[in-house]
């Protein structure tokens, strides 16, 4: 018990200062993980992910997808992200400052997706992408310093999977997911009651290991139902906290924290997707999702800071599981001016991880709503280009995070007009 309340006392306020659950980008589908990776689904807002086995993206969204082709296909996208993340304070914040300006500028992203058979019951595919975090960068001026200046959270997967179609209209598929992460943190605590800037810092990267599962049925010809699992992945980041600048008020708690091995515990939530593929008829395509994402427990962080003791404490940032909905559309044009040309288009719906309470400035997200637009050509036989665009929208984003004393720190106001811009596109090689 004294262990605990000296770790409250005089560790805990420091791991709640480091913001110890600080992650990464605000690019989220309801979280810090996105659906777009410039595949085709950027241009139908995400709907249908997990029902398109047609792609070599189905090694990504749904491994079971990879048995269903003549040959093999490989595929390469790439993508730029452009946010609009900037802080407009409300009259309550306490900490001088300016409002950190444009956080989420541009960013890049995308893979290489690769799908083919072994026999005609056995496909294998192997995916490289990441849709997991990001970076968040406010200067270090900015009013919500006290909290944090810049963090990063940036996870790439590797996704070896096999596939067995175990009738002519059922495929089941398994993979195994190595995911990369690094994490960095920093913030400027005040130095003392003089007042200034004192500088905190932390980084380190490590892999996890997770799995997916995939189901594919094709009850008709015209009609591919397909359901996507993915398992939790874990982290141990692992690095010596570095502190300085803080001044004689902090002299004894910086020495004994300074350069300590300090750990942060975090993971990346496991999902359900379901999703459809309906041709209503040879030149129009319907899509849709349903999705869940545990994010209540990639809110529980561990924090520990090695010492004789082992001193460690969960703490809890309260997030809420997210749901998702999405619908989108395709039509091939077989005439006119554009022959040749699919376009589509697609809006979805995710639910938020956090409410006003439990809104801090490392991670800012809320309701989305995403809008996609698309566009694919057959370049020649067996060469195929897809360009879409999404935006997601949150619109104004209120925030009110207050830090613990002695010093209370508060920043208190809204996000106007919160959104991000994904450009992208993708080609696909038949073999």
């Amino acid at each position: 018990m004294r262990q605990v309340q000296r770790f409250n006392a005089v560790i805990l306020p420091v791991a709640l200062t480091i913001g110890a659950m600080g992650l990464a980008r605000q690019a989220n589908a309801a979280g810090l993980m996105v659906w777009e990776i410039g595949t085709p689904s950027l241009g139908t807002a995400g709907a249908g992910w997990a029902a398109m086995p047609e792609d070599a993206s189905t090694a990504y969204t749904n491994p079971a997808g990879t048995v269903w082709r003549e040959g093999t296909q490989l595929m390469a996208s790439g993508q730029l992200l452009y946010g609009n993340l900037e802080f407009s304070d409300g009259g309550e914040s306490n900490v001088p400052g300016n409002d950190g300006g444009n956080a989420i500028e541009w960013f890049p992203g995308g893979g290489f997706f690769a799908a083919g058979r072994f026999s005609d019951r056995i496909g294998w595919g192997f995916a490289m992408a990441g849709n997991f975090g990001g970076v968040l960068d406010y200067g270090k001026n900015w009013q919500g310093r006290r909290f944090v200046t810049e963090t990063s959270l940036i996870g790439m997967s590797l996704l070896p999977s096999l596939s067995w179609k175990a009738s002519d209209c059922l495929s089941i598929g398994l993979g195994l997911n190595v995911m990369g992460a690094y994490y960095k943190y920093e913030s400027r605590p005040r130095a003392g009651l003089a007042g200034g800037d004192a500088r905190l810092k932390y980084d380190d990267k490590d892999i996890g290991y997770g799995g997916n599962l995939g189901i594919i049925y094709k009850p008709t010809a015209a009609t591919t139902l397909g359901l996507s699992y993915t398992s939790r992945v874990d982290w141990e980041f692992r690095d010596d906290l570095r502190l300085d600048g803080f001044g004689p008020l902090f002299t004894r708690l910086v020495e004994r924290l300074d350069g300590a091995r300090t750990g942060f515990d975090m993971n990346a939530p496991q999902t359900l997707t379901i999703s459809m593929q309906q041709h209503l008829t040879a030149s129009t395509t319907v899509y849709a999702n349903a999705n869940w994402q545990e994010w209540s427990e990639f809110g529980l962080i561990g924090f520990r800071i090695d010492n004789p003791n082992q001193t460690s404490v969960t703490i809890d940032r309260e997030y809420d599981d997210s749901w998702h909905g999405a619908l989108g559309v395709r039509h091939q044009y077989r005439t006119g001016t554009l022959a040749g040309w699919a376009l589509s288009a697609g809006i979805a719906y995710d639910s938020s991880i956090e409410d006003l309470s439990s809104r801090t400035a490392d991670v800012v997200v809320d309701k989305q709503w995403r809008l996609g637009l698309g566009a694919r050509k057959e370049l020649c036989p067996g060469l195929r280009l897809d360009v879409g665009y999404t935006l997601v929208w949150m619109g104004d984003v209120p925030i009110d995070q207050e830090g613990g004393p002695p010093f209370s720190p508060r920043l208190q106001g809204s996000y106007d007009d919160y959104s991000l811009n994904f450009f992208g596109g993708s080609i696909q090689f038949d073999l």
